[in-house]
């Protein structure tokens, strides 16, 4: 019972336990099912939950950058590159043996090395949240937003336009590698 004193139960606390299990099913549905377009989706409802964390801790910023860079921005460029290239009953990927041993030992590599991470933080005691500071203005966002200083915001924001671009780029190769195939098919 010594590990249960390390999880908060308040309603909050309830709340984030719900919506991180939502987000842990949606995640493996988008990268176990065969299905593209069905993995889009579930892709969808994953990103809809991580903003519904940064709601639950207080970051407006952040939900509105997960909803128009992730959901708004890359799942709609990969959705519409399913759309337009692939057939939408079928299933598009097909795995090898090689494969799914080699995805399920990465898994389990990566949640010992989680579980070894966060191990030390069952031994520690919760420590209350500080109190909420006054809130900027929105010229004032905006221009932090913009600042090449160290508060400054540039580099994360040039780093969102790149990763839009690069999914970009990514959904046109896709829609080309799939005419070129069905040409060769042919």
């Amino acid at each position: 019972m010594e590990f249960l004193k390390a999880f908060p139960l308040g309603g909050v606390d309830i709340a984030f336990y719900l919506v991180s299990f939502l987000i842990l099913v949606t995640a493996i549905l988008t990268v176990a099912l065969k299905n593209i377009l069905q993995s889009a989706v579930f892709l969808i409802f994953s990103f809809v939950g991580t903003a519904i964390l940064y709601l639950l801790l207080q970051a407006e910023f952040n939900v509105l950058a997960q909803i128009m860079v992730y959901i708004g921005g890359v799942v709609i460029f990969v959705v519409f590159t399913i759309l337009l290239t692939s057939h939408l009953g079928e299933d598009s990927f097909k795995t090898n043996l090689h494969r799914k041993a080699g995805a399920t030992l990465l898994s389990v590599g990566f949640i010992a090395v989680m579980a070894r991470m966060l191990s030390p933080m069952l031994k520690t005691s919760p420590v209350a949240p500080k109190e909420v500071g006054e809130f900027a203005s929105l010229k004032d966002f905006a221009i932090r937003l913009l600042d090449y200083s160290d508060k400054g915001f540039i580099i994360p924001f040039e780093i969102i336009s790149v990763i839009l671009l690069a999914t970009l780029i990514c959904s046109i190769t896709i829609a080309k590698k799939d005419k070129s195939n069905k040409e060769v098919q042919k």
